[in-house]
């Protein structure tokens, strides 16, 4: 019966490296996450740029052929004034060039802040297109270098199966359904009991129970837990 509850204990020691092995594994998972989070909002971003490029470049160019009609009414009204010969007809037209010159000043002022918007909208883009390139090249070194932990740590994984594999053949399999009935709730399924106390869950055990468990001469689980108790320390020592 001391061999089968070191043996279980061993097994216990696989299933712990095991599960440290698969947690370290699950733990590259968040890192990329988050910098491909970071890239779907740059590429948002960067689409969200191109669409407010476009409309302004849309405002550019109706704005310029606002101002090159103005400029023929301008030049319209310059050659008109040359072939009028009545004052009032010339005032008219002359109001009607001063006015049109004035838009043309507003609406080239306003042209040339659309030029400024759109160049600033391009400088952010380039920015923008520079960080998603950095993080992209950023995510393909990272999934590299995890790739080669993986490929390691599941060479680790294959070699613990088949330990662990081996193992299981060496243990009573009523005694191994139980560990494993029992690891489903808990990972630590064999714990020590010592002084009279189940160390899984620090009650007191029966002080019958406990008798039996110095014996050694069957599996017992704890009545609290039902972890499989085994004897360590000064009990297992007999001191």
């Amino acid at each position: 019966m001391e061999k089968q509850m070191q043996l279980l204990r061993e097994l216990q020691e696989i299933d712990a490296g095991l599960d440290q092995i698969r947690d370290t594994q699950e733990s590259f998972a968040p890192g990329l996450d988050t910098i491909k989070e970071d890239i779907a909002l740059l590429e948002s971003a960067g689409q969200e740029y191109q669409q407010e490029l476009a409309a302004k470049e849309v405002e550019r160019r109706d704005l310029r052929d606002v101002v090159e009609r103005l400029k023929g009414l301008i030049a319209q009204s310059k050659e008109k004034i040359t072939q009028i010969s009545n004052n009032k007809e010339y005032f008219a037209v002359l109001k009607e060039l001063e006015h049109n010159q004035k838009l043309v000043e507003k609406q080239e002022v306003e042209l040339l802040g659309l030029v400024e918007e759109i160049d600033s909208i391009k400088k952010q883009m380039a920015d923008n297109d520079h960080d998603l390139e950095e993080k992209k090249t950023e995510l393909a070194g990272k999934e590299k270098e995890i790739a080669k932990q993986v490929a390691a740590l599941e060479r680790k994984i294959k070699a613990g199966e088949k330990g662990r594999l081996k193992k299981t053949k060496e243990i009573n399999e009523v005694f191994l359904r139980r560990y494993q009935r029992i690891r489903r709730r808990f990972k630590d399924a064999v714990v020590v009991a010592e002084n009279g106390t189940c160390k899984g869950c620090n009650v007191n055990v029966p002080p019958q129970v406990y008798n039996n468990l110095l014996k050694g001469q069957e599996l017992l689980s704890c009545p609290n837990c039902q972890r499989i108790m085994v004897t360590g320390g000064k009990d297992k020592d007999g001191k």
